[in-house]
């Protein structure tokens, strides 16, 4: 009897492990299975996350996905703009909202006075780019380097020492 409930255990651990653990290449660049998902900019144009990730070669990301009912994420923006602002030129830093509501997302980077740029995922966190990345859990912080390789795939907080190393 122990030993079907020790294979049970095993086998759920290692099934939980595989969904939750793994994560895509460490390029964007090289991975081909990224999903190409339409989002929008502020001004209402649409923009596939692959051009967006074109737009930025050559800098390093900081890409923080939110939501503006998020206490968390509403936390975590100042700890963005000291970011920001001991690194004014060298890295761009891009804000993906998760909202259900457009308006709301907008209102909320007014509110905030979010300082970079900002991105509409219409598919919000559960959707295939969110699948891809593993979001299970906002604010979700990754960095991006100049060649596009994922420095930082998940940081969950904004005072993460593996994302303050970026900044320091």
């Amino acid at each position: 009897m122990k030993t079907p409930l020790k294979i049970l255990v095993w086998l759920i651990i290692s099934v939980t492990c595989q969904m939750g653990c793994t994560q895509p290449k460490a390029s964007f660049e090289e991975d081909e299975t990224i999903p190409n998902v339409v989002m929008e900019e502020v001004t209402g144009e649409e923009i596939t996350f692959r051009d967006v990730l074109t737009r930025y070669e050559g800098k390093t990301v900081l890409i923080d996905f939110w939501a503006s009912w998020c206490g968390d994420c509403i936390e975590s923006f100042p700890y963005m703009q000291a970011y920001k602002d001991s690194n004014p030129n060298d890295v761009a830093f891009l804000y993906i909202s998760v909202d259900k509501d457009r308006s709301r997302w907008l209102e909320a980077i007014e509110t905030y006075d979010l300082e970079g740029d900002h991105y509409y995922l219409t598919e919000g966190m559960k959707g295939k780019l969110g699948q891809y990345i593993g979001l299970n859990w906002i604010p979700r912080f990754m960095v991006v380097d100049p060649r596009g390789g994922i420095e930082l795939w998940k940081a969950t907080r904004a005072d993460d020492p593996n994302l303050e190393a970026y900044f320091d």
